[in-house]
């Protein structure tokens, strides 16, 4: 793996990480609305710093699938949860993707 793709893989670890404390504090405070702002900013967040890693086709995709389109369930911690796990599995598919082919 090259220094570019071990960084790449170390920066989504920790987004993961990042991703899995705000939803745990989102469900602590009960207040969904509130920790569904602080995903929609760790999103932009990830999405900027993926920016240097990773082709533009790339970064336009993950901006339409995770910015751009929303789903409304009726439930707000359901919303969130989904978005979090749907988040998760981009990221660690990310990951796979990075070490076995290279960056995308």
């Amino acid at each position: 793996m090259t220094e570019q793709e071990s960084e790449l893989v170390t920066y989504i670890q920790t987004c993961i990480e990042e991703l899995t404390v705000i939803h745990q504090e989102a469900q602590k405070a009960l207040n969904g609305i509130q920790g569904n702002d602080h995903v929609t900013k760790w999103k932009r967040k990830v999405v900027e710093g993926l920016v240097p890693f990773v082709s533009a086709e790339y970064v336009q995709r993950i901006t339409l699938e995770w910015l751009e389109t929303s789903y409304f369930v009726g439930n707000v911690f359901d919303e969130l949860a989904d978005d979090v796990d749907m988040c998760r599995r981009h990221l660690k598919k990310l990951v796979k993707e990075v070490q076995t082919t290279g960056i995308p």
